[in-house]
């Protein structure tokens, strides 16, 4: 009468308790990757539409300042420091090479008509022993009109002898195609000394 009676535990509530559990721990990893995903698409996002940060040096690596851009003034103004120097600076033994050189800054359907001019001044300078320096002082840009009025001194030498004067200067001038030679884009379309 003693019989002992064995109760065999079923596996399935043990299996369903397990499986429970595992799905708990499967739902907790999926909400922590999807938090970890949202943070990471917000931080690109924010990364993403940021402005670059750039950063200039020297070449001594310290940081270069900031400027503003030169406006047009002080494009036609060194356009026109390179037209002078070649046009007006010059002596008999360059002279042709000088005025040669000024032929980038005149648009190619004037170009028989310059050099018409320069023939008589090339021809004088190498003759007569003539040179001519000038030292530009002031320029007024007129960008309405497209002209520039330079004021200065000129000095100039014949033979040996100086003679100083004043320079009273009005160029007109175009913009058009930039070159290696002309790189402004600065064209003179008329000169007119006072």
């Amino acid at each position: 009468m003693n019989k002992v009676i064995q109760l065999k535990n079923t596996k399935l509530p043990r299996m369903l308790g397990e499986l429970t559990h595992s799905n708990q721990f499967l739902k907790l990893f999926a909400l922590i990757s999807l938090g970890i995903t949202v943070l990471a698409l917000i931080a690109l996002t924010v990364l993403v539409t940021r402005p670059p940060v750039i950063l200039t040096l020297t070449p001594s690596a310290s940081l270069l300042e900031k400027t503003e851009l030169p406006g047009p003034e002080n494009e036609i103004k060194s356009a026109i420091k390179v037209y002078l120097e070649n046009r007006y600076n010059w002596e008999p033994a360059n002279v042709a090479a000088k005025l040669k050189s000024t032929e980038s800054f005149i648009l190619p359907p004037s170009i028989k008509a310059f050099q018409t001019s320069i023939t008589n001044v090339i021809h004088f300078s190498t003759e007569k022993q003539v040179s001519q320096k000038v030292y530009p002082s002031d320029f007024k840009i007129n960008l309405n009109q497209k002209t520039v009025f330079i004021t200065g001194d000129r000095i100039t030498t014949i033979q040996g002898m100086r003679a100083a004067g004043i320079l009273r200067l009005e160029l007109s001038f175009e913009s058009a195609i930039r070159t290696k030679e002309n790189p402004w884009g600065i064209y003179i379309t008329k000169e007119r000394e006072e």
